[in-house]
């Protein structure tokens, strides 16, 4: 192996930079008559492996070995190639058309409108240092692990300028943003021909070549002939071809701190060496590379020279693209579904952000009483309980199913992984076919579980979280439970296991002899342990999860100051806010929510808790939110409430000024004094 080289120093960056403008130009040319599509790799590749060992050769003569036609047959030996290539496209195609409708939803893929997730590009890997082993990342805790030195929103149509410009580039994010899918409609959008590659389809043992690897064994029905000549197409129009790796934190193995040898392309390779070939362009150098992962586990990549040249961070759904794609799912009854649960429940319009996540609340509204599905834990039972009816052809029942599935999803939880193997299938007495058949069929993905025949996940590790819940709470002995409840509560990566367990133990259907003591558990931890900011924004989420008798218990261990100073807090956990601060029995002394970039709907959620108080606010500081006025307007239902309002920086006009001292005078003010009042809070 050979040692590491500095990116600025790779002899194949300067043949990557020759071919950008021409890219470009292709780029923007639509309908061009070199648009081939694209092609997805999704087969197991671990079957049938032939390892080739050839004597290795220099890369050029390779590849002029492949694209020598006489000069006579020149033409019709272009046409012949890229009629292979099309021949692989439309075969990809068509099994990729047959999952295209939303069974459960009743919903055509093709007649959803376009929406696009706010895409931030990142300098993720310009850091001095990288843990060797990084943490797993609890669903709750995602976007709160990304520190972006440095960062900015980009529009989709600048995404394929920036995918051009450095030639490898990685979209990362949390399990069902929409990875996948926007690395498609990129593709598609660049016209370039696109092999899409599951890391979780490569195995740890594969010894391939990089033609086994792109077209022999995905494409192995085909006849030979035609893959002799689309792989010739591939190696003749390399700037012409995308090839995206999907899923690297779905992988059984990651990329190492030394450069591969540069070797032929007829020499095998181990599957480590074979794609770390790809990502420092020793083979396909003039192509385009796209890996997808999650953040923290694309961070880690140890070699400056195997990491993509930059990301693009996955956001969540705008709002509007949101509420579209919501009312798309939901049809007739989504303005009615989605004004119910944004009264109801915005912690699910929270998880609506979510593509994925999104399709599991509109078919839980519409199929359930959408008046009871009011929590996270709800949404999730009602989507396992259809699983029951999953048209599963060699698998056990379901109800067989969720004990060992709940404690192989616990025994990862413990270890701190998402990735699962045969040999953990086997400990929890379950075989592929037993977890692989059950088909999500109200939702854009088709299975429970995914994987081949060595490497498994769940569709999406909120799924995983919820098993593992479910085991702690039905399944797991007491006195078991009474040893590892206390790691549940306090450890972050269990943060989401915790709302789960919140959802079944701390409701008023299904509580049972774990209750109290998971109840006890909670309440040292809320009364004794010094909460950071986004640990109490999770606690006050996870409320929302109780029935209304436990939030009152709960309720009285609670803190009288909040300080959330500069965090960004989502509606759901100040609705969970809402419903705490009419529950203490005594006065707070500060809510500070100073520079938090506070919205007129975020206002009207903190003043309707104060305004049902029983005691006062000594302090509520909003400084620094640009509210305006109409915030002025919505604070002052709750200004009997309030000893001492901080508003300066708010963006308030002399009118908002008016506004105060007015309310100020109605609630028993002298008018002059209200005046001064006024004139002090809002410079």
């Amino acid at each position: 192996m050979g040692e590491p080289i500095n990116a600025d120093e790779n002899p194949n960056e300067q043949a990557v930079d020759n071919i950008q403008v021409n890219r470009l130009e292709r780029a923007t040319h639509v309908g061009h008559a070199d648009y081939i599509g694209v092609v997805e790799v999704s087969e197991n590749l671990n079957v049938g492996v032939h390892h080739h060992h050839h004597a290795p050769q220099q890369q050029a003569n390779i590849e002029a070995d492949h694209l020598i036609p006489t000069p006579s047959s020149s033409h019709q030996h272009e046409r012949t190639l890229k009629e292979s290539a099309d021949v692989i496209q439309q075969h990809q195609l068509k099994k990729l058309g047959s999952q295209s409708v939303l069974r459960g939803l009743n919903v055509n893929r093709t007649e959803l409108p376009d929406v696009v997730q706010v895409l931030v590009e990142s300098n993720i890997f310009e850091v001095k240092e990288l843990p060797k082993n990084e943490p797993f990342i609890a669903s709750t805790q995602e976007k709160k692990n990304r520190k972006l030195e440095t960062s900015n929103i980009i529009p989709f149509n600048n995404l394929l300028t920036t995918m051009i410009s450095v030639g490898f580039l990685a979209l990362v994010g949390p399990p069902g943003c929409g990875k996948t899918t926007l690395a498609k409609r990129l593709a598609k959008s660049a016209n370039f021909f696109v092999i899409f590659l599951r890391f979780m389809d490569l195995g740890y043992n594969l010894v391939l070549t990089p033609r086994e690897l792109l077209i022999d064994f995905p494409f192995k029905d085909i006849d030979q002939t035609i893959r002799d000549n689309a792989f010739e197409w591939m190696l003749k129009n390399q700037d012409k071809c995308v090839f995206v790796f999907d899923g690297y934190d779905q992988s059984s193995w990651a990329l190492g701190k030394e450069n591969p040898p540069d070797v032929s392309y007829e020499t095998s390779l181990p599957i480590q060496q074979l794609v770390a070939n790809f990502c420092c362009k020793n083979f396909f150098r003039n192509s385009l590379l796209v890996f997808t992962s999650r953040y923290h586990t694309i961070r880690s990549i140890p070699s400056r020279t195997l990491r993509p040249k930059t990301a693009v961070i996955v956001g969540d759904l705008p709002t509007d693209g949101m509420k579209k794609l919501f009312l798309a799912y939901a049809g007739d009854q989504g303005d009615r579904l989605w004004i119910t649960l944004s009264s109801n429940a915005p912690q699910l319009i929270e998880l609506c952000r979510n593509p994925l996540l999104l399709q599991f609340v509109v078919f839980a509204g519409l199929h359930g009483n959408v008046n009871k599905i009011n929590t996270t834990t709800k949404v999730f039972i009602h989507v396992l309980l259809q699983l029951e009816y999953s048209s599963h052809k060699q698998g056990l029942a379901f109800n067989e199913l969720v004990k060992p599935l709940g404690e192989m999803a616990y025994d990862a939880m413990v270890r701190q992984t998402v990735v699962f193997t045969r040999d953990d299938l086997n400990r929890a007495g379950l075989k592929d076919v037993n977890v692989q058949d059950f088909v999500i069929e109200i939702a854009f993905c088709p299975t429970l579980f995914d994987g081949d025949n060595s490497v498994f996940c769940f569709t999406h590790q909120m799924l995983q979280e919820m098993f593992a819940a479910s085991y702690i709470c039905n399944v797991m002995p007491d006195s078991m439970f009474n040893q590892i409840i206390h790691q549940v509560v306090y450890k972050s990566h269990w943060s989401m296991v915790r709302r789960f367990t919140c959802g079944l133990l701390l409701n008023d259907e299904s509580k049972n002899s774990k209750t109290d003591q998971f109840r006890s558990e909670l309440i040292k931890f809320i009364d004794t342990t010094a909460l950071s900011r986004n640990q109490m924004l999770d606690l006050l989420t996870d409320i929302q999860e109780c029935s209304d008798e436990e939030k009152d218990i709960l309720a009285k261990y609670f803190p009288s100051q909040f300080d959330f100073f500069s965090t960004p807090i989502t509606s759901s956990a100040l609705r969970g806010l809402a419903q705490i601060l009419p529950r203490l029995n005594r006065p707070v002394g500060s809510l500070n929510f100073s520079s938090c970039n506070l919205t007129c709907a975020s206002l009207t959620l903190i003043c309707a808790g104060i305004k049902e108080m029983k005691h006062e606010v000594h302090n509520l500081d909003l400084r620094d939110n640009k509210f305006g006025d109409e915030g002025i307007r919505i604070i002052t239902g709750c200004a009997n409430h309030l000893t001492k309002l901080w508003v300066e920086g708010c963006g308030v006009s002399d009118d908002g000024k008016l506004i105060i001292s007015d309310e100020l005078e109605r609630i028993g003010i002298p008018k002059k004094q209200a005046i001064r009042v006024a004139e002090t809070l809002i410079r």
